[in-house]
């Protein structure tokens, strides 16, 4: 018996051949059927839940390829800064939290970026975090770098002595290192609300950038026992770093098990993430030139050859692939010549994470390698200045080169994300950036890189499926494909650049389940 029948729209199925049909079908967690109304309706029987859609517009659940969607379920357990613009503002946010806590208690904070959110363009030191917090130990991540208080510096091991709190890489890891972890209570409820906040922006799938073993392990069994609303692949990070120090012995012995298996179609791994770099925003980034304020700096290389190479080749001698935090050309130079000298037959493909400064040479090789690349076009969202400032125009106008990137690879060789929260989750925002380059303030930043709307929603769809081996499952609206969908109040393939900015998600389903609903369907 048919469970759903959304009937009225505009079905954009993203098969073969782009076919626009009026209604779908919808039967134990896959589509049963995608056509007329009139051939849609009769399918429905006595207990079959019917959508009205009144013209509205249905698309393939999206799917972020790169995505720290765990960061998503964090209200309540962790410091906000959404929306605060002064460095008082945030001060107060921390100094609330901290009203709620025991003395000695850690602050978290979610990740944020205040030298460009911040009037003041930076964010507390460790002094000010002493006085809002009262003196407890509190860490705020912003990606690649953190700050920390005088007692979280103290707990890491880190004299403060002279210290400003800031740190930068290697130091901020040393105190997330420190920072205890939650039960499984409360990672279980993080993780649930996380997987309904990206339903609520149409997101069905996504690959978690970097999952230590313990998340892996309450998402599985959020997915074991029907708990979980978004199909995740998983990154993982097995000892728990991104690149780990431990002997080579002990990092053979945590991949030895292999990859986990699927769990149900909610769960799967995609492989061991690593690091070579920093990035682009940060001035960090490895590159063949050198940076345009200091003609010997060539950024950072956080694992050299050799080393990657013996981590790179232990996973896939135990059936990993591998994906390489790369922003740099010289990063990625770096990774793509440890991917081909360990390389192992049947296993999925190796990817290189981000690839922001990507060259032509560096395209073609991947292609030969069959390397697949994951790219976030949000880093030029509000960076512009920050990335020009440390590479100059020319290198930031030909950043994040999509366009080559799809021509080199083939849509199937390149994925879509945001690297969230880093960059904002807003699946139409990002559409919008990848087919006009234009950045928060309107300005057009390396406009011979855009794509088509048509292959901006594939990034989303189709391509985010063959990420992950799924094409023949999922990304498209056919017979027997896994019901993932979403109703839309507008089409992203006609509206307008602000109407495309501006699309709101009425209605998300995963696996024939409806899991977001404002109700305004009939």
């Amino acid at each position: 018996m048919t469970d759903l029948v959304l009937l009225g729209g505009r079905v954009r199925t993203l098969d073969a051949n782009d076919t626009v049909a009026e209604a779908v079908a919808i039967r134990d967690g896959r589509v049963s059927a995608v056509g007329s109304d009139a051939e849609i309706a009769r399918l429905a029987g006595p207990s079959t839940r019917v959508v009205g859609l009144a013209g509205r517009t249905v698309i393939p659940g999206l799917i972020d390829s790169h995505c720290h969607f765990e960061n998503a379920g964090m209200d309540g357990h962790t410091v906000s800064f959404e929306g605060v613009r002064t460095l008082d503002a945030a001060l107060d946010r921390i100094a609330a939290m901290a009203a709620t806590r025991e003395p000695g208690a850690w602050l978290l904070g979610q990740p944020w970026n205040p030298a460009l959110q911040l009037a003041e363009g930076r964010g507390p030191d460790r002094h000010e975090l002493d006085r809002a917090a009262g003196g407890r130990p509190v860490y705020l991540p912003e990606g690649h770098a953190a700050t920390a208080s005088t007692a979280a510096l103290e707990l890491a091991g880190i004299d403060p002595g002279g210290h400003d709190g800031r740190l930068i890489e290697g130091a901020a890891h040393a105190v997330a290192r420190v920072v205890p972890e939650w039960t499984r209570e409360e990672r279980a409820a993080q993780l649930t609300a996380a997987m309904r906040a990206l339903n609520r922006r149409g997101i069905t799938s996504v690959v978690a950038g970097a999952l230590p073993s313990a998340d892996v392990e309450v998402i599985r069994e959020l997915a074991a026992d029907g708990r979980s609303t978004l199909r995740v692949a998983a990154m993982i990070t097995p000892t728990g770093e991104l690149n780990p120090s431990v002997p080579l012995a002990d990092w053979e012995a945590a991949l030895a098990s292999g990859p986990p298996g699927p769990v149900g179609r909610h769960y799967l791994t995609r492989g061991v993430k690593l690091q070579v770099d920093g990035g682009m925003t940060l001035g960090t980034a490895a590159t063949r030139e050198p940076y345009r304020t200091d003609p010997g700096y060539y950024g950072e290389v956080l694992a050299g050859k050799d080393r990657l190479a013996e981590l790179v080749g232990a996973a896939h001698r135990a059936g990993w692939a591998v994906g390489t935090h790369v922003v740099g050309d010289a990063a990625i130079d770096l990774a793509l010549d440890v991917y081909e000298a360990t390389r192992h037959r049947g296993l999925p493909p190796d990817v290189l994470i981000h690839a922001s400064l990507i060259q032509h040479d560096q395209i073609a090789r991947a292609r030969a390698l069959g390397v697949q690349a994951a790219a976030q076009v949000p880093f030029l969202w509000r960076n512009r200045a920050a990335i020009s400032g440390h590479l100059g125009d020319a290198r930031t106008e030909a950043a994040v080169p999509l366009r080559d990137l799809v021509d080199g690879l083939g849509l199937d060789g390149v994925a879509a994300g945001t690297d969230y929260p880093i960059n904002a989750l807003d699946p139409f925002q990002n559409i919008y950036a990848m087919t006009t380059r234009r950045d928060a303030a309107g300005d057009v930043v390396g406009g011979a890189q855009a794509v088509t709307r048509t292959e901006a929603l594939r990034l989303y769809t189709t391509s985010g499926a063959a990420h992950t081996g799924e094409q023949g499952v999922k990304g498209r609206l056919t017979a027997d494909a896994l019901a993932d969908l979403v109703v839309l109040d507008a089409d992203p393939l006609t509206a307008s650049d602000d109407e495309l900015r501006a699309i709101e998600v009425l209605m998300t389903v995963v696996d024939g389940q409806i899991v977001y609903d404002t109700g305004l369907l009939g």
